[in-house]
This record gives C-alpha cells, structure tokens and sequence, in this order.
C-alpha cells in the first residue's frame, strides 16, 4: 500500500513539471504558406543559377525571424545574386560547406522584401554532391510536420 501511494505522489508532482515544458518553435520559420516569409515561396516559377560562391554569411530575413543563411552567388553571366538557404539553424547541421570560388548550381524561387531580390534555395548542386532545402512541393526540410 506504501508502495502504491508512493507513486501516485511521484505522479502528482510530476504532471506539473511537464507541463512546464516550453517549445520554442520554428524561431518564425513556418512551414508552408503559415508565414509571410513563406508566402515569397513560388514552387511553380523556380530557375537554375550558376556560378561561384563570393561569400557565406548571416541574415534575419524579417522580423520576428531568426537568423538565416545566406549565400552570395558570382553568377557566371556577371552579377551576384544573394541565396537565402534556410534558418541557421537547420543549415549549420548538414553535412556540406561551402567555400569561396567553388562552383555551383542553385534551383530556386525569385522573392524579394522591401525592393531587394534574392532567391529561395530548392537545392545546391556542388561537384557530386547535392544539398536539398525543399521537398518536390516546394515544403522545406526544417518543417517536421506536414500536412496529409
């Protein structure tokens, strides 16, 4: 009888602890058009870029937003183009770098806030290798859940 008693009150206090749990979310990376950042996204208009890799740095994209990836390409017919790949997040934990001059091959959505273009990387090609930030549908990786 101890015993049972014992753990109803290891039950009891418990609960509340777990229900303390605070999930922090996407950091404003929602998942298909839930977000303004999102509804930039146009699955059915993607284009092919080639060129170098200039640079890699850090954005935030919009408010509420945390800090995102951004890839500047040397584009190979002149120019550069800025390559948004995803949250910080998400992006730092593949298996994939990506060094100055390299060349690559970006697919992806023309988008832009408040007047400056970028694209909206669907994946990067890079010698063998191919790094995917969206699905066929145009939903990215980040995005655990999907709808059915």
């Amino acid at each position: 009888m101890k015993r049972f008693i014992l753990v109803i009150l290891l039950i009891v206090i418990s609960v509340p602890a777990f229900s303390q749990i605070r999930f922090r979310g996407s950091d404003g990376w929602g998942c298909n058009t839930n977000t303004r950042y999102e509804q930039l996204f146009n699955n059915f208009a993607l284009e092919t870029f080639t060129g170098s890799v200039s640079r890699v740095d850090t954005i935030t994209p919009m408010t509420n937003m945390s800090v995102a990836v951004r890839l500047i390409l040397a584009a190979d017919g002149g120019g550069t183009m800025p390559i948004h790949l995803g949250p910080a997040w998400f992006v730092l934990n593949q298996d994939l770098n990506f060094p100055s001059n390299d060349k690559i091959e970006v697919r992806g959505s023309r988008a832009s806030i408040s007047g400056s273009e970028f694209v909206m990387a669907v994946e990067v090609r890079r010698k063998d290798r191919i790094l995917r930030f969206r699905d066929d549908d145009g939903n990215p990786f980040w995005c655990v859940f999907r709808r059915r």
